[in-house]
């Protein structure tokens, strides 16, 4: 097709010029005009004698994406099929049906409709299994044809037959809408006047989106917030600096950049404004917290504006700017580096190589040697060098990351899931708060005598649907009961008042709660 020929030509003249360019240069090992040289060679050696025939387009492109990558952990080459993708993560919106699915024993199984969206208003549930689409047998099939079935252009129908718990299957019409990919997956009050927001991404919309959530939580009481980066990996500079504005009542700096291009080197600065927010706030990081997330933490912890709580975060300081090639495709370019207000560069040091970075020990690591010494603005030491430390280090409890991590939660047929769906039926909920109370107090005094849920049932399921596990269910039992009813709350009441019933096992939401407590 026309693209694929533009992509092969293009690759052309790039050789074409590198052998022109070569011509005129030196034999010296260290001019890397010499390796490409030697690219041109190896080129022609594989056209000329590979055993069969070769994608020179595929295999051209991963030159280019190993050379990029073999910069820094973060600049990237960015395919024509991933290029879609890409922009819709950060655009934040597509067009389709509006599901958060698995894929369990085969079928697509929703996990929860997204609100708002035609499978809201038609009435989906979580549990759902989607068996046909457009009359075709959905059995089976692939994640990608999923999302080639599903998505389409606004105002497009497809017709799902699903099947539903103690019904015949029926079939539903949905009409396709814009979808937004929110940024915000939680926002619920956690006492009476603490509210809490988790943001698992920064795209273009995510500021936006925060107002709104504050602005209802504050119509419930909040006069103070808890702000979830945890496992957000980042996403847009503009979103973080907005973000960290709301919260800041000065001119101070919030971020500042420092690269070769003139454009690069940039400062960020705060703003005074009668809408500012003044009450106590706590943000909580781990080591999956990176790049925007850390913008947002460092700068509230080195402008003393709020208390961080967790671990310290991933360490990624690198600003990449996203250029457009000729044949479509995208080429991550880191530019710059970024500082905090206390002159912290948060990036980690990546001399050992992407092997290495992306190590979970060196992720953990917090006994970095290279830890710089900072002030914040009350003078306050503060440290740099590979990610944000935070005020309060705490991790989670030792029991809790053994239930995430155990086989029965990670199980891909996803049974505390599948028995929570099958059972909602059986325990209607009347007030989340009510029971929010209930499991948070016999939770703390370590009570086992909740009688909503039993061990013995949940076993027998299990030993019924040939689940194989080697966990010891008595001793994860506190933490899978409450995760079985938060998928029931999901159910029934939607799915921040699930995330609200998930917190109480949660004990860096809790330190979070405890010290906005005594604010």
């Amino acid at each position: 097709n026309f693209t694929q020929m533009r992509k092969i030509k293009y690759i052309y003249i790039i050789i074409i010029s590198i052998i022109f360019l070569i011509a005129f240069k030196s034999d010296d090992e260290n001019d890397p005009y010499v390796k490409l040289k030697t690219l041109t060679q190896v080129i022609r050696l594989v056209q000329d004698g590979y055993f069969e025939e070769v994608n020179m387009t595929k295999a051209l492109e991963g030159a280019i994406r190993g050379f990029l990558e073999e910069l820094d952990p973060h600049s990237k080459y960015i395919s024509n099929d991933e290029i879609k993708v890409v922009s819709e993560q950060l655009a934040g919106e597509f067009e389709g049906i509006g599901i958060e699915y698995s894929m369990l024993n085969g079928y697509i199984t929703v996990i929860s409709p997204i609100p708002g969206t035609p499978s809201d208003r038609a009435g989906i549930q979580s549990g759902d299994k989607i068996i046909e689409i457009d009359g075709k047998s959905a059995y089976k099939i692939k994640t990608e044809d999923v999302v080639k079935q599903l998505r389409g252009e606004k105002g497009s129908s497809v017709i799902v037959k699903i099947l539903r718990q103690d019904r015949e299957p029926f079939d539903v019409k949905l009409i396709r809408d814009k979808i937004p990919i929110t940024s915000i997956i939680a926002s619920y009050m956690v006492g009476p006047d603490i509210g809490y927001v988790k943001i698992n991404r920064f795209a273009s919309n995510t500021a936006e989106e925060l107002k709104f959530e504050i602005n209802n939580l504050e119509l419930n009481g909040m006069n103070k917030l808890i702000l979830d980066l945890r496992n957000n990996g980042g996403g847009l500079l503009d979103q973080a600096v907005e973000i960290v504005d709301m919260f800041i009542n000065s001119f101070d700096t919030i971020v500042y950049t420092e690269g070769k291009l003139r454009n690069a080197n940039d400062v960020f600065y705060a703003s005074e404004h009668f809408s500012d927010i003044k009450y106590p706030l706590a943000i909580l990081i781990n080591n999956g917290s990176a790049s925007a997330s850390e913008i947002v933490s460092g700068a509230i912890q080195d402008l003393d504006r709020g208390h961080v709580i967790g671990e310290r975060s991933f360490g990624k300081g690198l600003v990449q700017r996203q250029y457009s090639l000729e044949d479509g495709s995208a080429a991550r370019i880191t530019v710059a580096q970024y500082f905090t207000p206390a002159g912290r560069l948060i990036q980690r040091k990546y001399d050992e190589g992407i092997g290495e970075y992306y190590k979970e020990e060196a992720i953990e690591d917090t006994t970095l040697n290279n830890k710089t010494l900072h002030y914040t603005k009350n003078g306050r030491i503060v440290y740099g060098g590979g990610g944000i430390w935070p005020d309060e280090e705490i991790k989670l409890n030792q029991k809790y990351i053994e239930y995430l991590n155990s086989e029965i939660r990670l199980n891909t047929k996803r049974p505390i899931f599948t028995y929570a769906n099958e059972i909602k039926h059986e325990i209607p909920i009347d007030s989340v708060e009510d029971l929010y109370m209930l499991l948070k107090e016999n939770f703390e005094k370590n009570k086992q005598n909740i009688q909503l849920i039993k061990i013995e049932e949940f076993e027998k399921w299990l030993t019924q649907k040939d689940v194989e596990y080697n966990d010891n269910l008595s001793e994860l039992w506190p933490y899978m009961k409450i995760e079985i009813l938060s998928e029931i709350v999901n159910a029934q009441w939607g799915k921040n008042e699930s995330y609200k019933i998930k917190s109480i096992i949660d004990n860096q939401i809790n330190s979070a709660v405890m010290h906005l407590e005594n604010k």
